[in-house]
């Protein structure tokens, strides 16, 4: 996490106030466990394939992805903050 962060400037764009927020995603993958470094950031679920309607990941991958783009690092200390 911290040679992408230096690799694509990351400290110089939160300095400039860049950090994300406000911005809404969508992503479609496997699902969405409800981590806490999410907290209030999932703000809809829809499951294409079993039609379940509560959020849900059963093979992770979605969860890690969502973690890249919007989790918050709280458990980490920010080390791995979206």
């Amino acid at each position: 996490m911290e040679r992408v962060r230096n690799q694509i400037g990351y400290q110089e764009a939160v300095k400039q106030g860049l950090t994300g927020y406000g911005i809404g995603i969508g992503v479609l993958d496997s699902g969405i466990f409800l981590h806490p470094d999410f907290d209030y950031r999932v703000r809809g679920f829809r499951d294409f394939v079993y039609g379940k309607k509560g959020p849900y990941d059963d093979l992770g991958h979605g969860t890690h992805v969502c973690g890249i783009l919007a989790g918050n690092g709280n458990l980490s200390g920010g080390k791995y903050m979206g």
